[in-house]
């Protein structure tokens, strides 16, 4: 969990100057008159939802699952162990 953190707040200033500069980049041809304006303005529209989507609600959701999965073996083989956590303790147990 704690690199789920680290690696969204490592990203998340080239992803807002992605999403920013994408959306400055289409205004001019959202608010023409050209047959294009309404390709720019889905696009913005894409962006402007899909940019906190992945910083906000994707983190969020990752979250939740990780909380309420099984934390046993990931491995297909019945009789593999668990793996150990740092503090070593199988991650089944708490």
């Amino acid at each position: 969990m704690r690199a789920a953190v680290e690696a969204g707040k490592e990203r998340l200033r080239p992803v807002l100057m992605t999403s920013i500069a994408m959306t400055a980049g289409m205004i001019p041809m959202a608010l023409s008159a050209d047959a294009q304006a309404s390709l720019a303005r889905a696009v913005i529209g894409g962006l402007l939802v899909s940019t906190p989507s992945v910083l906000l609600i994707l983190p969020l959701v990752f979250s939740l699952v990780r909380r309420t999965s099984a934390r046993g073996s990931a491995s297909l083989h019945p009789e593999d162990p668990a793996p150990e956590n740092p503090q070593g303790k199988p991650q089944g147990e708490s």
